[in-house]
Order: structure tokens, then C-alpha cells, then sequence
């Protein structure tokens, strides 16, 4: 086994133990931003004006009547930029979602995304007062064109400053960093990442530039006025991606994520097994006894259904065995060294994966893109030359379990 194997190995088997296949997460999304970056689809909005007392409270009122009593095994302030929020107004939602949920004797890892502008000391002692542990700062890049180019509000001055606030503070912090902004120099995305890895992160997400339907970025390349990079050269800059983290101690346990043994996120780890969560918040995801449900997105009109005592839900279905089993795929294909646990799939769709997937499966092994683990506990995984080509492998499956 290769020393890069390994440390994915241990980076994604440390915190097994810490997630109960009965366990529930909890989601928490805070919609509003100093701006709106060109390349977010998120259900996210730039402030403006917005009164954010009166959506706190939405969303404690629909804590108290989605979440009361959850005692979550993880939860993860999201956004949006959480981080956004006055520092007595983001203390006042950590102690009132504790009074609600129980989320500080329950939760091994509470998780709070933060922007470089908006994480003082003051809101980053809020934070750690109120039960977070985990901080995930949004450096993106540290290069001042491509901040610009991205609508992102900070400097790298800022976003280091951030992460030594953070390191000082926090237990485990991780950087979302960007890669493959058409023209990058290879080696200076190589010293961007060395120098936050330098801070002392124990984990670090970096993913490739996306142009993601309805996004600024999206129309801008439409018009001609952005350019996507070339796909071998994101793939290139993905495998110095994974050999730099390895020489440096970080695991790839997901395909955008690595990091220290035992540091890998625990809430995300829920998500790629496809364990029970439940999301509060305008826009928020849920996965909840075989239920999968979305809620508003317009913080108006959540705020609006909240306040009027319904269920601020947008759409809710329960889904058919073939997409229970092709969401499990998807989800856990993304986990290069733990995959997909081929019982625990049949068990929550009903289907076997291998008599569903039939011959393409067979044609993906065989092609050395997917691999299948020996033993009784079977796991169907992406091998390192299947990782980059993951939403084609998809697409074929797909194709299959959706004729």
C-alpha cells in the first residue's frame, strides 16, 4: 500500500466510531452575505438591510418545531456566511438551539463557516462561548486578481489573519481554497496552499472551479468573458493537489477534502453515508427516514410561512428505491478509501447494487475505475485513476438505475 493510501485510510477510518448509523445531524443555514460571489449557486443572498433579529428568530421558531429534543451527533452552521451575524446575535442562536436541540452534550463536532471580513475576535469568541468547535474559514484564493474576479470582499492579509484567529481558538479548522482559475500557475496555487497548510490547518477543502447553472460566473463565460480552464489542466492541478497534502500529513478522504488522521468533518462524513439529517433554515436540505425535503428559499417568504405557524417547506418526497440507491452511490463514491458499503446500500433502498447496476458496474471495475474490497464487508470504491472521472462513472450509472 502507498504511503498516500494510507494516510486516506487513516484520515477517513478515525472518526467512524464517532457517527451511530442511528445517529441524526443537524443543518443550520444563515442565508445572507457581504456579497455574493460570481461563482456560488447556493442559496445564498448579498445583505441588504434585511432585518437579521427577525430571522434568527424564523429560525429558532422552526428549531423548536422541527428539532426539539434531536440531540444531534453533529451540526454545521452554514451559509450564506454565518460569520456575517453580529457577535450577541450569533451568541443569542448558539444558546437558544442548545436550549432547543441539546446540541452541546450531544454533538462531537459542532462546525461554523466563517468569511475573512467578518471573523473577529469578537464573533469568533461568540462562536467558541456558544459550542463551536470546528471553524471553516472561506479563503478561496490568496491571490488579489482572482479574489476580484471572484467578488470575494477580503485580502489575503485577511484571510490568514483569519485563520491564526481561528487556529488560536478552535480545536480543528479547516480552508476552502479554489483551484483552476483559467491561466493559474501550477506552482503558485502549490505555494498558496503550502502557506495555509503552514498555519497549522488540520483539514482543508480545495475544489475545482465550477461554472454552476445561474451563476454570475456561468453568464459571464456564456458572453465570452470568462473562460473555463482547460479539463486536463484541473486535472493536473488536482494530482498536485493530492500529492502535496499527502507529503504534508493530509489524507484524502474525500474527493475535495483532506485532512490530518482523525480530522476529517464528521457532519460531512454524515452526508456521504447517507445518515439521517435535519436542515432548518431557509433553503435547508433534509434526509430524514427515507424522506428528502427542502425548504423555502426566498429568507422573505421563509421568514413570511414561520411566522404565520406552517411548515416553511418547499418540496418533499419519498424516494423510490432506485434513486434511495443512486443518491448512496453518489454520495458514497465520493470517499476514495472507505466507498460505498454495498449492505448498508441494499438495506436503505431495497435494491442489491450489483444485480441493479448489472454489466456497467462489471464494465467500470474492469476498466479500473471502481474497485470492489475482498472480505464480507464489501465496499465498492473509485480507485485513484476512477477519482477525477467520478461524475462520468456516475453518469453511466445512472443511465442504468434511470433508463
Amino acid at each position: 500500500m502507498r504511503a498516500s493510501q494510507r494516510l486516506r485510510l487513516a484520515a477517513a477510518a478515525a472518526p467512524a466510531e464517532m457517527l451511530r448509523e442511528d445517529g441524526r445531524s443537524l443543518y443550520v443555514h444563515l442565508p445572507f452575505c457581504t456579497s455574493k460571489c460570481r461563482y456560488c449557486d447556493f442559496n445564498s443572498y448579498a445583505w441588504s438591510g434585511q432585518s437579521l433579529e427577525r430571522h434568527v428568530r424564523a429560525v429558532l421558531a422552526e428549531a423548536r418545531a422541527r428539532a426539539a429534543g434531536l440531540r444531534p451527533q453533529t451540526v454545521f452552521i452554514g451559509g450564506g456566511t454565518p460569520s456575517f451575524l453580529p457577535a450577541p446575535l450569533l451568541g443569542e442562536l448558539l444558546q437558544q438551539l442548545d436550549e432547543v436541540t441539546g446540541f452541546r452534550a450531544s454533538a462531537s463536532e459542532v462546525t461554523m463557516e466563517a468569511n475573512p471580513e467578518s471573523f473577529d475576535d469578537a464573533r469568533a469568541a461568540a462562536a467558541a462561548a456558544g459550542g463551536v468547535n470546528r471553524v471553516s474559514i472561506g479563503v478561496q484564493s490568496l491571490r488579489a486578481p482572482v479574489l476580484r474576479a471572484y467578488d470575494r470582499v477580503h485580502s489575503a492579509e485577511t484571510a490568514l489573519a483569519a485563520l491564526r484567529r481561528a487556529r488560536a481558538l478552535f480545536a480543528r479548522v479547516n480552508a476552502d481554497l479554489i483551484y483552476a482559475f483559467p491561466g493559474q500557475d501550477p506552482q503558485e496555487w502549490q505555494e498558496d496552499l503550502e502557506s495555509v497548510l503552514a498555519l497549522g490547518v488540520d483539514h482543508v477543502s480545495c475544489y475545482e472551479l465550477s461554472f454552476e447553472p445561474g451563476t454570475a460566473l456561468t453568464r459571464m463565460r456564456d458572453a465570452g468573458r470568462f473562460r473555463a480552464e482547460e479539463p486536463e489542466r484541473g486535472r493536473a492541478l488536482f494530482e498536485r493537489t493530492r500529492a502535496l497534502c499527502a507529503r504534508h500529513g493530509f489524507g484524502q478522504y474525500e474527493v475535495s477534502n483532506y485532512a490530518r488522521a482523525g480530522a476529517a468533518c464528521r457532519h460531512n462524513l454524515a452526508y456521504w453515508r447517507s445518515l439521517d439529517y435535519v436542515g432548518i433554515g431557509a433553503g435547508a436540505a433534509s434526509w430524514l427516514d427515507g424522506e428528502r425535503r427542502k425548504n423555502l428559499e426566498l429568507p422573505e417568504a421563509y421568514e413570511q410561512a414561520v411566522r404565520a405557524g406552517k411548515d416553511p417547506v418547499a418540496e418533499a418526497e419519498r424516494t423510490d428505491p432506485a434513486t434511495t440507491l443512486f443518491d448512496a452511490l453518489m454520495m458514497g463514491l465520493r470517499l476514495p478509501a472507505e466507498g460505498v458499503l454495498l449492505e448498508r446500500a441494499r438495506r436503505i433502498s431495497g435494491l442489491d447494487p450489483a444485480a441493479a447496476c448489472g454489466a456497467t458496474l462489471d464494465e467500470l471495475i474492469g476498466e479500473g475505475l471502481l474497485e470492489l474490497t475482498p472480505g464480507p464487508a464489501r465496499r465498492l470504491r473509485a480507485t485513484d485513476s476512477g477519482l477525477p472521472f467520478l461524475d462520468s462513472i456516475l453518469t453511466r450509472l445512472l443511465a442504468v438505475l434511470r433508463p
